[in-house]
């Protein structure tokens, strides 16, 4: 076993060891032998901003991910560990050569509208995504499907990597193999959608979403709440509580969202980093902690001048206060990180890359640039959706650093989500805060999503030959130490051509009433925990 490999694995067992350390103390302080699990109550739950679709293959964002995982089901699901195990799908094969995989679906799974699932339906979910008038971010994670370029163009009504073997067993084919495909039908986007109830709603199919999930859909008030109400025909039973009321706020205001919860008006929250400490040592609610694969960064539209300038970027790398900010104003309750893969994903690397703030190497490569003498920068536009007491502090401390070498930031903030990925996926905000939660634990999901010049995701318009050829190399290895290497060597390339400024790898931080039960979290976030376990113990 060479090195990499061992810190690989040391990393993963550390976190592991993390994770139950915290979810050990969970289950004793609301597990407890002698309860009995109660049915019934409605469980508060806040969101920081409003999603802006519900429609899974449309989700381009974390609140929209913690309603859809609710309210849908796919061909499988991850657990507790990110292990991948069954859904709809009851079991499944793989070839021996990658290219076709084989599911056999659950009998008597029925959508909300009482109809039961069968293959042909995750045949029309699956050609939904890649038809190209859908406009879904996630086609691109189907386009090894056999006949996907000729089912996208119009060119084919039929795909051929898609095909029904009986009611209940779904295939699909590949043109060639695809490391992570199976953790990618894990995600969000690939659930089985009523091919009825999409095409009866139209574009508004996700403001009124069917699925086969263990809640259903009941109401949405724009900017104010959206209901679920129990499923009583869910296929793994009824879950136990009546119904969820997601509460909505605007701007990521976790102050505000922690008073709701001290006053009970919820049944969670995510805890503001100067409570973490009084949070940890009181006993009167649970408090959970647990590492995510996540990234938190300053992105650079790289088509817009300055930042064009692959030298202008680098400065501002070099110019913003990192451990300042970590120290002082986040407290270190997050992972600070110089990287791209996070702490705990394949491939991570611990070593720093840029040698961390720089200012005095900062004004000298910017007066190399041609910037002195009275020539400095243009004014960058700074946008963030989060406007919290913290994230002013850091973007004000950014600020006052970046003038100190002649760079000027005008910070802007647009809390209503939707408007601000609006700002991001049209290519209008020079420069951003933006954070990105995995959706598989795999590198391509940051790599790959996150810098192919052809992933919707890559809102800095970044785009390097080698860095595509690469990813695409990376994505059909199927050799674990050759891949890791691969994308090893596809970091590096992006973190020197700095289209962003890598800053936390975030840690999940929430806090429970004492009568929440049933809790499970894992390393891809709180979107992802299943509300369908979740119990409320009564009389407290």
């Amino acid at each position: 076993m060479d090195l990499n490999k061992r810190t690989y694995i040391f990393i993963h067992l550390l976190i592991l060891a993390s994770s139950l350390f915290f979810l050990q103390n969970l289950s004793a302080e609301i597990k407890g032998d002698k309860e009995i699990l109660s049915q019934g109550g409605v469980y508060r739950k806040p969101l920081e901003f409003s999603p802006k679709t519900l429609d899974p293959a449309l989700s381009i964002d974390k609140y929209a991910v913690t309603v859809i995982q609710q309210v849908f089901d796919g061909l499988v699901q991850f657990d507790q560990d990110l292990n991948v195990i069954p859904a709809i799908a009851k079991s499944w094969k793989i070839s021996h050569d990658g290219l076709t995989y084989t599911f056999f679906l659950r009998e008597g799974v029925k959508f909300h509208n009482g109809r039961e699932v069968t293959s042909d339906d995750f045949i029309y979910s699956f050609k939904r995504i890649i038809d190209s008038k859908t406009k879904s971010p996630a086609a691109r994670f189907l386009d090894r499907v056999l006949g996907f370029k000729e089912f996208r163009e119009g060119k084919e009504s039929h795909l051929e990597g898609l095909s029904s073997k009986g009611k209940y067993i779904f295939e699909v084919r590949l043109s060639e193999p695809y490391s992570p495909f199976l953790s990618i039908l894990a995600m969000n986007k690939f659930k089985a959608v009523p091919r009825e109830e999409a095409e009866k709603s139209g574009v508004d199919y996700g403001k009124f979403p069917v699925g086969t999930g263990p809640f259903r859909f009941v109401s949405m008030k724009e900017g104010q709440e959206i209901v679920v109400e129990a499923n009583p025909d869910y296929f793994e039973g009824r879950p136990c509580l009546d119904r969820i009321i997601f509460k909505i706020f605007h701007g990521s205001p976790r102050e505000e969202i922690y008073g709701k919860f001290k006053e009970r008006e919820l049944e969670d929250s995510p805890v503001p980093f100067k409570e973490v400490e009084e949070v940890r040592s009181c006993k009167q609610y649970v408090f959970v902690q647990k590492p995510t694969l996540s990234l938190r960064f300053y992105g650079f539209n790289t088509q817009i001048e300055p930042l064009k300038k692959e030298g202008v970027r680098r400065v501002i790398n070099l110019a913003v206060p990192k451990e300042e900010i970590g120290r002082d104003i986040l407290k270190g309750m997050t992972h600070l990180t110089d990287r791209i893969i996070p702490l705990g994903m394949p491939g991570y690397t611990p070593a720093k890359t840029g040698g961390g703030y720089q200012p005095q190497k900062a004004k000298e490569l910017l007066q190399e640039l041609g910037y002195s003498e009275g020539k400095n920068v243009a004014p960058i536009e700074f946008w963030s959706a989060a406007k919290s007491e913290l994230a002013v502090k850091e973007l004000e401390l950014v600020k006052s650093h970046l003038s100190q070498i002649g760079i000027s930031l005008h910070i802007r903030y647009e809390t209503h989500w939707p408007k601000f990925q609006e700002l991001l996926s049209s290519k209008k905000a020079p420069m951003f805060m933006y954070a990105w939660y995995a959706d598989f634990p795999d590198p391509d999901n940051f790599l790959g999503t996150l810098f192919h010049s052809k992933s919707s995701y890559n809102y800095t318009a970044y785009h390097n030959p080698e860095v595509d050829r690469l990813i695409d190399k990376a994505k059909t290895e199927r050799d674990y130490l050759r891949r890791t290497e691969i994308y090893r060597k596809i970091e590096e390339i992006i973190l020197e051509d700095a289209p962003i400024v890598p800053m936390v790898n975030h840690l999940l931080q929430m806090v429970y009433q004492p009568y929440v039960r049933g809790v499970e979290v894992n390393a891809l976030g709180e979107p992802y925990t299943p509300m369908k376990k979740i119990w409320l113990k009564k009389g407290q």
